[in-house]
């Protein structure tokens, strides 16, 4: 047989590795058109261990024992490629890495390579260890691509983490209005093999809009968001990658939806602001006013949550990152002002705080040039971050309109710079580096909190200029879309508000 033959070849080298139990890697980044796929099997046992990696345009599985009687394994992918392995031999660092470019050919949109990596026994069996599989499936470099993948449930504001076994799981988000959402305890795993989406573990409560930190231990800390019944929520849940299980941990002390939570260098979770009711009357800007200033900590090896600090102002949709010298930093956010007479008024913020972790205290920040809420901040290098867009306009005549406007905090200096405006104003989009010194913000809304119209367009920024302009169209309009760096090196783009106002099932990938 094909693989009996290429193993004798190999086998004219006497640097062989002996059988392990030690599992071996199959990392494959690529799919771009043109492009380069880069296959790195590791860990070899022993330098210059023999090695050779398969492609397949099948995904299998496929029987050892058709070509080895003593093996009752089974290989991920298929042996239609078999001719065009690739042998070779581990490096000192234990890698045996092949870069393979990819033309522009239009007929290889949408298709699948798979790979799996094998070491060589020539003992009980002809096999040694079988890596994990892998694929790529390819699209065209600077697009976006539907490949009709939809998952079970359609989501806004919901969470991707990564697992164990290289897929990933989508958790939690909602049916429904921003002010108004029937959030899901349902998760599902996407697995890049078939392309598909499975049920995964539930959630021990429905729960959007909340936050999620991956703690010390490995661990997913779940903290807040709305219920099922669009009420904010102080219970949290710990997700554990190698039982693949929630659980249940201590609830906040205020219940908590467009908070933010951020990992403290000493192990704790920091959790800032948010909503803790969701009243209707007398207006729906109600839940403005049920915008809180207070911020707790989570001690993960206590399982106990204590009041931190107070924030200078009420803050909810907030930004939240941390600085190098360990300082969390908090950005605007919606808020509200007492007013005489009225009682009060709904405001966005430019002002910011800074939490010292040593100190235990909040302090005043330098005010943005523009109030804004409701963004991701976008992480530009060298201690920078933008800040483009969001929620800046809110009064009792004007439910929350975006703005264009887009500025950069520089942690270093602790200073602002305003920098050219979006061609559209949104907020809710996402935003990533698509290459150096470029960073794509992808979909959002205009419109307002109350009636939001999502956007299927992107802007890229460029810190050569400091300005905007024109990305490639997303395929459908995604307003707090989920997003996902894939191992393979695109970017996965999963539900959100869409047209019409309804929420989305439907996701996509950017290539880069």
């Amino acid at each position: 047989m094909l693989v009996r033959s290429l193993a004798v070849v190999l086998a004219a080298s006497t640097l062989l590795a002996p059988a392990s139990a030690q599992a071996l890697e199959l990392d494959v980044v690529g799919g771009s058109l043109p492009g380069i796929w880069t296959l790195d099997t590791y860990p070899g046992l022993v330098p210059f261990e023999l090695v050779a990696i398969v492609a397949s345009a099948t995904s299998g599985p496929t029987p050892c024992w058709w070509f080895d009687p003593n093996d009752s394994r089974t290989l991920d992918i298929g042996l239609d490629m078999l001719s065009l392995a690739w042998p070779g031999l581990t490096d000192l660092s234990g890698h045996f890495v092949q870069s393979l470019p990819i033309p522009a050919a239009p007929a290889l949109q949408n298709q699948p390579l798979f790979f799996q990596a094998v070491t060589f026994a020539f003992n009980v069996t002809l096999l040694d260890r079988i890596s994990n599989g892998n694929v790529v499936r390819m699209g065209n470099a600077g697009t976006f691509r539907d490949r009709a993948v939809f998952s079970q449930y359609d989501r806004a504001f919901a969470s991707v983490l990564p697992r164990t076994d290289r897929k990933w799981l989508l958790v939690g988000g909602a049916r429904g209005q921003l002010l108004a959402q029937q959030a899901w305890s349902t998760t599902e795993i996407y697995d890049p093999m078939t392309d598909s989406f499975t049920p995964g573990p539930a959630l021990t409560v429905p729960r959007s809009m909340h936050s999620a930190n991956l703690l010390p231990n490995g661990n997913w800390l779940f903290s807040g968001g709305v219920n099922a019944t669009n009420d904010p929520q102080s219970t949290c849940e710990v997700y554990d990658p190698i039982a693949d299980t929630f659980t249940a941990v201590a609830s906040m002390g205020t219940p908590r939806m467009g908070h933010t939570a951020t990992l403290l260098a000493n192990g704790k979770v920091l959790v800032t602001g948010g909503i803790q009711a969701m009243p209707t009357t007398p207006t729906q800007l109600e839940p403005v006013h049920q915008t809180v200033n207070s911020s707790e900590l989570y001690d993960p090896i206590a399982n106990t949550w204590t009041p931190g600090p107070n924030l200078l102002t009420p803050r909810a949709g907030h930004m939240a990152l941390t600085r190098p010298d360990g300082k969390v930093f908090l950005a605007g956010g919606i808020s509200w002002d007492n007013v005489i007479i009225i009682g009060w008024l709904p405001a966005v913020r430019r002002s910011c705080d800074i939490y010292d972790p040593v100190a235990n205290t909040i302090v005043a920040g330098p005010q943005m040039a523009t109030a804004r809420s409701m963004i991701d901040p976008v992480d530009l290098g060298n201690d920078r971050w933008l800040f483009a867009g969001g929620i800046s306009a809110l009064t009792l005549l004007n439910a929350g309109t975006p703005t264009a406007t887009a500025e950069i905090y520089n942690a270093a200096t602790n200073t602002w710079q305003s920098v050219g405006s979006m061609a559209t104003a949104r907020g809710n989009q996402k935003g990533f580096a698509r290459a150096p010194g470029q960073f794509l913000l992808c979909g959002g809304a205009n419109g307002t909190i109350l009636a939001p119209n999502a956007l299927s367009s992107t802007e890229v920024f460029s810190t050569a200029t400091n300005t905007f302009s024109p990305g490639p169209a997303m395929n459908f309009a995604r307003a707090g879309a989920a997003m996902f760096k894939t191992p393979q090196g695109q970017v996965q783009m999963f539900g959100g508000g869409t047209t019409g106002g309804t929420i989305t099932n439907s996701t996509e990938w950017y290539y880069f």
